[in-house]
């Protein structure tokens, strides 16, 4: 008896080793990526399941569990962990109840999950009552009943709830069911919020004060059609002006070039006071129903996919002339008068073809149309595998220019007082507008002639220039290098251009035909020395270089124009040099004869650095080189005058004498300074300086400075000397401050100022803010404005922004 037992423990114990053995002979079979250590081990023989238990640690490749038991399943490569489970996995830790992992797919699923999102999709906390991830991409997240925070505590004082949660890195953010809660009270309630990542906040709402528009709240509210449409739903109200609403449509496909392409826009206001006004100048009556409609997209044949062919559209239709003043200043500053044109675009590594309409939809902006426009453009190469270039243009359409229906109307006022003579033109105030239309220097002051002359253009105003025309032209370039230092590249260009069927000539002109012969030459060379011994961390020098660049770029065009022709495509007035380069003139209808020498100078100073730019705000780009480190410009200087044997313009012997310096030492320094002085006496002699510095002394101040000032300009009556500043200083960790001013020395006006004080209370930032403008038309703009920001949530931004012109010079 005793023996058989014996006999039977020991087959026991023979069997319950065997066991063991197979057991760890499996865990050992397992790829050689995973460790799975515990207390016990049993394996199921059936489905070859394995089951840890006690004090369980699993290791593969950069995932660690730990748990009270696991279970791995080798052929689908599950690992089902239950009891505080703890998974690290790149850098991110997960807790729960139960969480599977797939060491195959690398997907994770879980219930009472607990974790943060990655570092670089934002800082944030989140509980999910059911979790799991899509494949290896553990940011791109499907949650159900999720709460989540930004407050790292027991008690968060800021949390959302949501049903369902759904985040694609580098896509979107959409959730459901959505409370928002201070503390334990529950503050709203939006059925979906839906966000772009790297875009706006996914919902929006910003209350304030503005003298033109009242108290106004602000509200925007986004979420996605299908899988490639984004919507912004807003509806605003305004105490001055009523009631509005509109919807923004984004194409994601198109989210890097948004300002461009893929964005459809609609906004209506019933307004209660059109009166209201901000530019000042006259005023025209509007309905009270006031809207925009924008349309910009690109379509590409056949598509879906990038190719060759595309179609662009630019479609901008608006209620009435003061819209984007009353409603979207920036837009306002920016593009006053929006044009509208389609076109048809094909890109060739030789070439790029289109064929645009270019048409009036707003009738009361003067627009320049075509009704089509044929272009081909070449590109600067090689011809015929030699060293001779050839760059070119070819064009013909049918042009006109629409009158604004309210420019209309002054014109005939203009040429009603313009009967009257000289005498009534000069009394009446209106000598200045005949100077403008004769692209005269302004002037109180006109004499019987000129109104004479400014006659003229009226009624060829009135009756909308209008004419076919053909313009081509094509220049050859042959570069070349003599004794390996002397960079000589003659050019000659020649072509023509052919107007018929004109309307509104000066002097019934129908047809007109000009050649066109160009002939030039652009001379350089290079000096330089090099200082290897200059070292300063403090201005970021690793040795310094010198380079002095010398150059000519000689310019005779010969292009005879009747003076009674009606130009469409004309010259707008400007501080800037114009071209002096055939190709690059794009006003055909100004192009005039000229004989002109471009004469300067480069001194750029360089050194090495580990980045190849900066962008002046604390950034920098840029890789090594196969040296270890960049080429880098650390300052620079161009110096150029023209010489004139013939000025198309002002008949000028010489113009002003131009300066463009920049100085970028290090990131977190930028000044730049472009200056223009006369060099004689006479029309299209004036001063013209800009100079601006972006500086950060210190980590939490960061300060920008500039002043304009410009005196004795033909073309912008009265002198200027503005000053603009922008300072942002970081008080404590917690207070912020920034001030935004424009002044205008020449009458000691302050334009604009606006103050902003800001303060972090752990989930939120709040922010107060006051502004004053000034319009100069006897009528300021004041306001106050209160905003609310959820920080360190840079993706899934909730903030409550309330700038009524978001980013628009001279705001906060």
């Amino acid at each position: 008896m005793t023996l058989s037992r014996l006999c039977t423990a020991a087959l026991l114990c023979l069997l319950a080793t065997a066991g063991l053995a197979s057991a760890q002979g499996l865990l050992d079979s397992l790829s050689s990526d995973v460790r799975i250590d515990g207390m016990t081990t049993t394996v199921d023989p059936e489905t070859g399941i394995a089951t840890v238990s006690g004090d369980v640690r699993v290791e593969y490749q950069d995932v660690q569990i730990r748990c009270a038991s696991a279970s791995y399943n080798q052929l689908t490569g599950n690992i089902h962990a239950t009891g505080g489970v703890v998974i690290w996995k790149a850098g991110t830790i997960y807790r729960g109840d139960t969480i599977d992992y797939n060491s195959i797919t690398g997907e994770l699923t879980g219930n009472n999950v607990r974790s943060s999102m990655p570092a670089d999709q934002g800082n944030f906390f989140y509980h999910a009552e059911r979790f799991d991830t899509e494949t290896k991409l553990l940011s791109q997240i499907n949650a159900e009943n999720v709460t989540f925070t930004m407050h790292d505590v027991a008690n968060p004082n800021f949390r959302i709830k949501g049903s369902t949660m759904g985040v694609r890195p580098g896509d979107k953010v959409e959730m459901t069911d959505i409370k928002y809660y201070a503390g334990r009270t529950p503050v709203l309630w939006l059925p979906y919020v839906g966000q772009s990542i790297d875009q706006e906040a996914g919902f929006r709402i910003g209350p304030g004060y503005q003298s033109r528009w009242g108290a106004f709240l602000l509200s925007q509210y986004t979420v996605f059609h299908g899988e490639h449409t984004e919507a912004r739903y807003k509806f605003d109200l305004r105490s001055r002006r009523g009631v509005a609403a509109g919807v923004d449509f984004f194409s994601i496909r198109h989210s890097g070039n948004r300002q461009n392409f893929g964005t459809l826009t609609f906004y209506g206001v019933n307004d209660m006071d059109t009166a209201i006004q901000q530019a000042g100048g006259q005023r025209v009556q509007v309905d009270n129903l006031r809207y925009r409609l924008n349309f910009q997209h690109r379509v590409y044949l056949p598509g879906p996919d990038v190719s060759t062919w595309y179609i662009d559209f630019d479609i901008n239709k608006l209620s009435d002339p003061h819209f984007y003043e009353d409603f979207f200043f920036q837009e306002f500053r920016t593009t006053p008068e929006p044009d509208n044109h389609i076109s048809v675009i094909k890109t060739d590594d030789a070439f790029v073809a289109t064929l645009m309409a270019k048409f009036q939809l707003n009738q009361f902006y003067r627009t320049s149309t075509r009704l089509p426009e044929a272009s081909v453009d070449f590109t600067r190469r090689p011809i015929f595998g030699t060293s001779i270039q050839h760059q070119g243009t070819i064009s013909a359409g049918v042009y006109g220019e629409r009158l604004g229906k309210y420019e209309e109307v002054e014109l005939q006022r203009l040429r009603q007082i313009g009967g009257l003579g000289a005498a009534a033109v000069n009394a009446l105030g209106a000598a200045s507008s005949f100077h403008a239309l004769l692209g005269q220097p302004l002037d109180p002051v006109i004499n019987p002639v000129d109104v004479a002359a400014g006659m003229q253009v009226i009624d060829a105003r009135l009756a909308e220039p209008q004419f076919t025309r053909f313009h081509t032209y094509h220049e050859f370039l042959y570069p070349k290098t003599f004794f390996g230092w002397l960079n000589l590249t003659p050019r000659v260009g020649f072509g023509m251009t052919s107007y018929h069927s004109i309307d509104g000539s000066l002097a019934n002109l129908r047809n007109f035909t000009r050649g066109i012969f160009s002939a030039g030459l652009d001379i350089s060379f290079k000096l330089s020395r090099s200082w290897d011994d200059v070292q300063s961390s403090v201005f970021g020098l690793d040795g310094i270089r010198h380079v002095i660049q010398p150059y000519i770029n000689y310019s005779y065009l010969d292009a005879s124009m009747d003076a009674s022709l009606p130009g469409i495509d004309r010259l707008t007035a400007t501080t800037r040099p114009r071209s002096i380069d055939v190709p690059l003139f794009t006003a055909i209808d100004s192009l005039r004869s000229w004989n002109v020498a471009r004469v300067g100078v480069y001194n750029l100073l360089q050194t090495r650095r580990d980045y190849a730019y900066t962008d002046g705000f604390g950034g920098f780009v840029g890789q090594l080189d196969d040296k270890g480190a960049n080429t880098y410009t650390w300052a620079g200087m161009n110096t150029f005058v023209d010489l004139y044997g013939k000025d198309p313009e002002f008949g000028r012997d010489m113009s002003n004498l131009f300066n463009e310096i920049f100085w970028r030492p290090v990131p977190w320094i930028t000044f730049l300074s472009t200056i223009q002085l006369p060099l004689e006496a006479g029309i299209g002699s004036y001063q013209d300086i800009n100079n601006s510095i972006i500086f950060m002394p210190t980590r939490n101040l960061s300060i920008e400075v500039g002043s304009q000032y410009l005196t004795g300009h033909p073309f912008f009556p009265g002198d200027s000397h503005r000053f603009t500043s922008r300072i942002y200083a970081r008080l404590s960790e917690n207070w912020g401050f920034s001030t935004n001013h424009i002044y205008e020395a020449d009458d000691g006006t302050m334009e604009f100022q606006s103050y902003s004080i800001t303060r972090d209370v752990s989930s939120w930032i709040i922010s107060l803010g006051a502004m004053i403008r000034d319009n100069r038309n006897g009528v300021s703009d004041y306001g106050l404005l209160l905003g609310f920001t959820l920080k360190e949530f840079p993706q899934l931004n909730f903030d409550l922004d309330i700038d009524p012109n978001p980013g628009a010079p001279g705001n906060p």
